[in-house]
């Protein structure tokens, strides 16, 4: 009994030294993001687009896009994970978007997208067309109320 007890403390150890030791490709990636981040520091305007001075980890959000890319983040209405997978196939749907991901209890859409082949306000249009209110857009109230009942948001 103490052999086995011993054997899966040491073997804990050995997992929990490992996994922060530094020594992975992840963890490394978030350090320097970190550092990128808290070097130039960066902050959405009212359209979501970064300019100086945020105080958020935005690169926690990006994922290796090409250099011409922007990152933009859009309110959007919903209330679950049925909702997170529906915003999130509609916005990857438009050409352009090579990331996106909606976070749940913030409401917030983050986006990566090429501005020669579509827009912010595109993609706000995309994710309204199949039934979440965004800042700009609204979903028309059909396709609002064929909807899931745990996916309403609207009072």
């Amino acid at each position: 009994m103490k052999t086995t007890i011993l054997a899966t403390l040491a073997l804990s150890a050995l997992l929990f030294i490992s996994c922060n030791s530094g020594s992975s490709n992840k963890n490394n990636a978030a350090s320097n993001n970190e550092m990128e981040q808290m070097q130039s520091g960066t902050q959405h305007d009212e359209m979501g687009h970064m300019e100086a001075g945020d105080q958020h980890n935005e690169m926690d959000y990006m994922t290796s896009g090409e250099a011409h890319e922007e990152h933009a983040m859009l309110n959007v209405k919903g209330k679950c994970e049925m909702c997170k997978d529906r915003i999130e196939k509609a916005a990857n749907g438009v050409e352009g978007v090579s990331f996106a991901s909606w976070e749940i209890e913030k409401q917030v859409l983050h986006l990566n997208y090429d501005p020669d082949k579509t827009s912010a306000d595109a993609i706000a249009q995309a994710i309204a067309a199949v039934g979440h209110d965004t800042d700009k857009y609204k979903a028309d109230q059909a396709t609002y109320d064929a909807l899931p009942s745990c996916c309403k948001y609207r009072d």
